[in-house]
């Protein structure tokens, strides 16, 4: 169980923009809720660097703050730039070398955050999941990137089966899902045993944010509170 994400499940909206104004504006419109998590996404980083993550935790204090890092070497290091920027959770790729994730997870642990793995584009998830709980890690993610759902049809809710069976032989490890996720999968989801669900463009690419992620928290069964 992570440390960070005590009372699931979560809404985490990923915030994959490159202007940190419009970044912030997004964020405060999704804000309603402390089980809602801010993501930083990889864009946002890149873009505007780590100022991005400083910038919404500060500005959102009662929020989780995910920096979206991708972390694929110098686990540590960059497990210990994101949680002094202020991010609660960091993510590290599942394709890395067992030593860039065991080194990530136990640092954000020592400054008081969590490590989540990225299973993007990993060949056999369950497998991966086995080896990286036996490192330490307490969270993973089942990750259908954007590209992988234009070109390969993948979305987040083709990992029912996956999550099921993840949470049947690892109890104990959280699961975070993402990849054009609805609202109305996002309860199917939940009920499958996922922790963390992520939306993107249902949220940040709807004509009302704020009243998106509403429907998304009712969808999962978490008050706005």
């Amino acid at each position: 169980m992570s440390s960070v994400l005590k009372k699931p499940p979560y809404l985490q909206v990923a915030i994959d923009v490159t202007d940190l104004s419009k970044g912030v504006k997004i964020a405060n419109n999704v804000a309603v809720s402390e089980y809602v998590i801010i993501e930083a996404g990889t864009p946002l980083i890149k873009s505007s660097g780590m100022t991005s993550v400083k910038v919404l935790s500060q500005m959102f204090p009662n929020n989780i703050v995910f920096a979206d890092m991708k972390t694929m070497d110098v686990g540590s290091l960059e497990a210990e730039i994101a949680i002094l920027s202020g991010a609660k959770i960091t993510s590290v790729l599942g394709a890395a070398d067992d030593g860039t994730i065991a080194e990530a997870a136990k640092r954000a642990r020592e400054l008081g955050g969590e490590s989540q793995v990225d299973m993007i584009s990993v060949s056999n998830p369950l497998a991966r999941a086995k080896e990286v709980n036996a490192l330490g890690v307490k969270l993973i993610g089942l990750h259908a990137g954007i590209d992988q759902q234009l070109g390969k049809k993948m979305r987040g809710v083709d990992f029912l089966p996956l999550i099921r069976e993840i949470k049947a032989e690892l109890p104990g490890i959280m699961i975070s899902v993402a990849g054009g996720i609805k609202p109305d999968e996002a309860s199917k989801l939940v009920e499958a045993g996922a922790d963390v669900v992520v939306a993107g463009s249902a949220i940040v690419g709807s004509r009302d944010p704020r009243e998106a992620t509403m429907e998304f928290l009712r969808k999962m069964g978490i008050s706005k509170s």
